[in-house]
């Protein structure tokens, strides 16, 4: 059974970390982490009833937290920490934990904040309302998935002073397709890794029927790089002119849900496996 809790952690721009539930304060209530607003603009039909859909979008969210604090006793170091902390100079990074699982809102603004000064005896409530310009969150960990396998085959004992040891043989395998099965709600961006074993004369990525072309040339430890979320292309951290790759098709490069084809060839000859190569990528999720 996963476990019934809510964590929320706020980590500030400069590093400063703040906990909305743990010894100093309880979380009494959380909005804006399930789903979205959503946004569909329409117009009247010019002939009959009803309306014509031109567009739908997600709204940025607005994520409101009412904590209490947990020990009266505290209420001088507590309030001090909690507007200290709350300052709207600052991005943050908000982390949370709900019945098991985490989701991460990056880059919220703090759009509103306030702890009442009332009876100095009372326990604490603090208030805080975030602006989380994207309406995706993102998963706690980032995944990958290798086009390079090395298969077992057999193990050949030598006699090594002192104690003996076994030499093991197997086979690596080198793939051109990859199956990658993605979960997420939302479509995600992806990042290709391609390090040269020996000599690849330009590179193909795909996703699906989306393909990116690289004319570049790759020795042996040259790495190229393709990164569809910050639409860039590079090679040994160097990057790639627009004009010797495709750009227009690199924001195409996206996992949808479910099982997706990835591709990574020698553009220039397809038997050629001179590489290794990996695909990364961070789940997006409509709401946890």
């Amino acid at each position: 059974m996963a476990e019934r809790s809510v964590r929320v952690r706020s980590v500030r721009s400069d590093g400063q970390v703040f906990e909305y539930e743990g010894d100093d304060w309880r979380i009494m209530s959380l909005e804006g982490v399930d789903f979205p607003k959503f946004e569909i603009t329409q117009k009247n039909r010019g002939y009959g009833n009803g309306s014509i859909i031109t567009g739908k979008r997600k709204e940025a969210r607005d994520i409101d937290l009412v904590v209490r604090e947990s020990n009266r006793k505290n209420n001088i170091a507590d309030r001090l920490v909690a507007i200290g902390f709350h300052n709207s100079n600052y991005e943050f990074d908000l982390y949370f934990t709900y019945m098991g699982t985490t989701r991460i809102a990056r880059g919220c603004q703090l759009q509103g904040a306030k702890c009442p000064s009332g009876n100095v005896h009372d326990a604490l409530v603090l208030t805080v309302s975030y602006l989380h310009p994207e309406s995706d969150l993102l998963g706690e960990n980032s995944e990958s998935a290798s086009f390079t396998a090395v298969d077992p085959v057999w193990h050949v004992t030598r006699a090594y002073p002192p104690g003996g040891g076994k030499l093991p043989y197997g086979v690596v395998s080198h793939a051109t397709k990859k199956v990658v099965n993605y979960l997420g709600s939302e479509d995600t961006y992806v990042k290709i890794t391609v390090e040269a074993t020996g000599l690849v004369q330009g590179v193909t990525v795909g996703i699906g029927k989306v393909s990116v072309t690289v004319n570049a040339t790759l020795a042996s430890g040259d790495i190229l790089e393709v990164d569809s979320e910050k639409k860039t292309v590079a090679v040994n951290g160097a990057d790639v002119p627009p004009a010797n790759y495709d750009g227009e098709f690199l924001p195409g490069l996206v996992l949808a849900y479910g099982d997706n084809v990835v591709t990574v060839r020698d553009a220039a000859d397809e038997g050629n496996t001179a590489f290794n190569a990996e695909v990364a990528f961070t789940g997006r999720y409509g709401g946890l």
